[in-house]
């Protein structure tokens, strides 16, 4: 019972082991009101990767260039724009990794930074969900087309050579992780699934989950939980041990809007990040950042 404990308070406590510049930066991203969806360390830089988000929740009015952005903190407060992909939206990130539907939508183009690695031309004309595995590796999730087989989840390399992943499942759209996350993230008969994927061995490691992710680091996913309490929300994480997976509920809760004031979906009060190797989450409005898991 004691070692059980333990584990509990070493798994949620909040430490001084994370980055100083990446702290340094979340005090500036807080100070100038900026929004925030990923933060890291890459080769020796710091990143802060942001979406643009829809335009007003309330009226259902959403921006037309939706995409992402990436700044460079150059310390002093200073964030410089990186005009990497600008024209391009739809795309989805990884550190700076990113994977984009050219304009007919026939073939996917991943890049890093601003340097293509490669593209490979698509089975389908539709618009499709990517998650990195690796720099030379792509999940794709295809919808049926109305065959009743069910959606697939198929792994596309550089070398444009196709395998089938996972059958009747898919990929989520709303999913932020750090250029080391290694945890991938589907549905299964409408069920979250969870998998840790070692990309140097090729292996991996899966279990349902009660909860879906939406934000992932090295060996820490989290997400939402509202199920329990329709004006909040828990934040559930899972980890990795490096044999098993252990799930845990944060004290931290986030507010629901009432539903009335909501003509589309309603959103959070604050949104989760992934802040260096650990779990952040900043307020819609004031923009105020809270570290949650320090590692």
């Amino acid at each position: 019972m004691i070692r059980t404990m333990f584990f509990i308070l070493l798994f949620f406590q909040t430490s001084f082991a994370m980055d100083s510049l990446i702290d340094e930066a979340l005090k500036c991203i807080e100070k100038k009101k900026m929004d925030v969806h990923s933060i890291e360390r890459i080769n020796g830089k710091i990143y802060a990767i942001s979406w643009l988000v829809p335009a007003n929740h309330k009226s259902c009015e959403y921006k037309t260039d939706y995409g992402t952005m990436v700044f460079e903190y150059k310390r002093n407060c200073i964030f410089e724009k990186k005009n990497w992909l600008k024209n391009v939206t739809n795309l989805k990130r990884k550190g700076l990794l990113a994977a984009v539907q050219n304009n007919n939508e026939d073939s996917v183009i991943v890049s890093d930074k601003d340097k293509v690695l490669w593209s490979c031309p698509l089975k389908t004309d539709d618009i499709l969900v990517f998650q990195f595995l690796d720099k030379n590796r792509l999940m794709v999730s295809f919808e049926d087309g109305g065959n009743g087989e069910g959606d697939s989840i198929g792994v596309l390399n550089n070398k444009c050579q196709w395998t089938l992943f996972e059958r009747k499942a898919r990929l989520p759209y709303m999913y932020s992780s750090t250029f080391s996350s290694q945890f991938l993230h589907y549905e299964i008969m409408r069920k979250p699934y969870i998998v840790f994927y070692d990309s140097l061995y090729n292996k991996h490691w899966g279990t349902s989950s009660s909860f879906y992710i939406y934000v992932s680091t090295r060996t820490i996913a989290c997400g939402y939980d509202d199920g329990a309490n329709s004006s909040k929300a828990l934040i559930k994480c899972i980890e990795w041990t490096g044999d098993h997976f252990v799930e845990k509920t944060l004290p931290h809760k986030v507010d629901i809007p009432d539903s009335e004031d909501c003509l589309c979906a309603c959103s959070w009060t604050e949104r989760l990040f992934p802040c260096g190797d650990g779990i952040c989450v900043q307020n819609y409005e004031t923009k105020k950042i809270e570290i949650l898991i320090d590692e």
